[in-house]
């Protein structure tokens, strides 16, 4: 496997016979063999998580297919605002948390899975061959200080419910938020999902640019039993060999 960090929560995975492009807002796209499968995932429609533009990606990729979390609308009118093709819409699979879907094109076969999101849309399961992968989208534990404290608790209760349903589970990758908006509880998402599943490998994000976020969690005391299972990533097109 290939990982590419582009910016915020967008990560590019090359498979053998695939290409998974995750939560795309910006950030130079690598090249790839067009001849392989493209799956483009979008979780929700945050503006910092969606960019229409990946859209156009059909006119250049024949064998690509879309899954989105089911908040993003795609009218025919604001398609044709944009220069899009209506026929992209067949390309499309919109999925609400809890759902499961299959599919195939050619020598690539892909399983996908969703959790509802803490925030709008859905968090992303996926099997691709032989691979497993998590990519988070914005489920998280968000506790904001200031907020009401019935608030929070219900946020914690949402979270936990979501992650307790995969407890367990392996991933052979995990993007997973560090949002250093949290301030002191920036980091109660990330060790609860170190927590819950057996993740190797886990890549923070939704870091807004501020990638010392990740070293400050390593200095935690959570931080330092889990280090070696949280990747370093410092700036758009980094790459890393798996």
């Amino acid at each position: 496997m290939k990982v590419t960090y582009l910016n915020h929560s967008g990560f590019l995975v090359e498979l053998e016979h695939m290409v998974l492009l995750f939560d795309y807002y910006m950030g130079k796209l690598p090249d790839w063999p067009k001849d392989k499968a493209l799956f483009v995932f979008a979780s929700h429609s945050h503006p910092d998580h969606f960019n229409w533009r990946i859209l156009r990606l059909a006119d250049s990729y024949p064998r690509i297919h879309y899954f989105f979390g089911n908040d993003i609308r795609l009218g025919r009118k604001w398609l044709e605002e944009k220069n899009i093709d209506v026929s992209v819409k067949e390309k499309i699979t919109k999925m609400a948390g809890g759902q499961r879907q299959v599919y195939e094109d050619g020598n690539a076969r892909i399983q996908v899975r969703t959790l509802k999101s803490t925030d709008i849309g859905v968090a992303f399961l996926l099997e691709a061959e032989g691979k497993r992968i998590y990519h988070a989208g914005d489920l998280n534990w968000w506790h904001w200080e200031g907020e009401p404290e019935q608030d929070n608790r219900e946020m914690e209760a949402a979270f936990k419910k979501e992650i307790d349903s995969i407890s367990g589970e392996h991933f052979d990758l995990a993007f997973v938020p560090l949002d250093p908006r949290l301030e002191d509880s920036f980091a109660l998402g990330l060790n609860y999902f170190l927590e819950k599943t057996d993740s190797p490998l886990v890549f923070p994000m939704h870091l807004w640019g501020k990638y010392e976020t990740i070293a400050k969690y390593k200095r935690t005391a959570e931080g330092m039993k889990y280090a070696g299972r949280v990747a370093d990533v410092a700036k758009g097109g980094e790459t890393w060999n798996i």
